[in-house]
């Protein structure tokens, strides 16, 4: 196995740091307290594992223990890899486990040009592997040892089980805010997400470091950008929607152009918003 590059390595507070991989310019958060140190998100395969792995090792020598803020395979395929470093507990929202457990293996393919071996299911490391610790809404804050994160469950958004988590300032959102470019609505609830980005820009104050699933952290600001612009792609899409003949949909150029999400988001934007509509 080729060893992936070597992470970007930002530190965001005295406990907090996020780690960018290259490849799909993907977030990993680490925390470390005083016995334990959490890992969000593990990458795309063993390959981006590796180098995550090495980087955190060079933080921290602590015990490990991870975090998948959903089921997406950038985020969760490099499970394995950190199991075979003594890793044992993996945590998830029971929706992202069961989606997982059930999709996981359709995921494989969209890491193919960064995860041959992952893809191939060749390897060691390529196993899928399911997180067991489910976080649920009586389970909201997990002891590092003098440092405490806390898990948010804000319901279905990004995907059916979205998980973030908060430590101090600094908030790890997973897909659900995204920096690096176009939101990804293959599994996403259009509506849903709308309303809880409504209520993290609420909740979140000038301070917070919201670190996105992909590219750079952002402030509130963002966070409240990317709000009203999904709420003016809701009510666009809503139109291109009911413009359509009965019984057949396909939007043409003009009406993908409209919306901010570039062709293939938006046909897949309009496909699951005229799901929900239905």
């Amino acid at each position: 196995m080729t060893k992936a590059r070597k992470p970007l390595v930002e530190q965001l507070a005295p406990h907090c740091w996020r780690l960018l991989n290259h490849g799909f310019s993907m977030n990993t958060g680490l925390i470390v307290g005083a016995q334990h140190a959490a890992v969000i998100d593990t990458g795309s395969g063993p390959r981006e594992a590796a180098g995550l792995h090495t980087a955190i090792r060079k933080i921290t020598d602590l015990p490990l223990l991870v975090i998948n803020t959903h089921a997406h395979g950038d985020h969760v395929f490099g499970n394995s890899y950190f199991a075979a470093q003594g890793v044992e507990e993996f945590h998830a929202s029971a929706a992202a486990a069961e989606h997982l457990r059930s999709m996981g293996e359709n995921e494989r393919q969209l890491v193919r040009f960064l995860e041959p071996e992952m893809a191939m299911r060749q390897g060691e490391y390529s196993k899928i592997l399911v997180p067991q610790r489910l976080v649920t809404a009586d389970e909201t804050m997990l002891d590092l040892g003098g440092l405490e994160l806390q898990f948010l469950l804000p319901g279905p958004g990004h995907t059916d089980g979205d998980l973030m988590v908060r430590c101090g300032e600094v908030l790890f959102t997973g897909d659900l805010v995204e920096e690096g470019g176009p939101p990804n609505f293959e599994d996403a609830d259009p509506y849903a997400w709308a309303e809880l980005l409504g209520k993290l820009e609420s909740e979140c104050g000038q301070r917070t470091i919201v670190v996105p699933g992909h590219g750079n952290p952002v402030d509130i600001a963002f966070v409240s950008r990317q709000h009203r612009q999904l709420r003016a792609a809701i009510l666009e899409g809503e139109a291109i929607v009911r413009s359509s003949p009965a019984g057949s949909f396909d939007p043409t150029a003009h009406q993908l152009e409209v919306l901010p999400y570039g062709p293939e988001q938006s046909a897949i934007f309009l496909q699951r918003l005229s799901v929900k509509m239905s």
